[in-house]
């Protein structure tokens, strides 16, 4: 018998903006960070990139990130360091931690917390 598909919903990711007092935007990232969200991270980095020097990514709640999601977030990280804006991962979810340290981008990242 196999699995019932409906059985494991797929969690949409969500991104909520908080601002530290400092001034210093965070992306709060929920979900699963597949094709989809991935865009969604991308434009929120866009948007917030021309005004800030310093941008955060918590993935405190972000449990799995699929190929074109790490895809993506690693085309951001490029794109936002061209735009002269420093995207820094924070909180990463250990799943997600270990994913970073075996396609070898954990050094990319500033997996620090906050």
């Amino acid at each position: 018998m196999s699995p019932n598909p409906s059985s494991q919903p797929q969690r949409e990711l969500t991104i909520d903006l908080r601002v530290s007092p400092d001034g210093t935007p965070t992306l709060v990232c929920r979900g699963r960070m597949v094709l989809e969200g991935a865009t969604q991270f991308r434009a929120q980095v866009k948007n917030l990139m021309a005004q800030h020097k310093l941008l955060l990514a918590d993935l405190s709640g972000v449990d799995f990130v699929d190929s074109s999601g790490l895809g993506s977030v690693l085309g951001t990280y490029i794109s936002a360091l061209s735009g002269g804006c420093a995207l820094k991962l924070i909180n990463v979810h250990p799943r997600v931690r270990d994913l970073l340290n075996i396609a070898h981008l954990n050094t990319v990242f500033d997996d620090r917390h906050q």
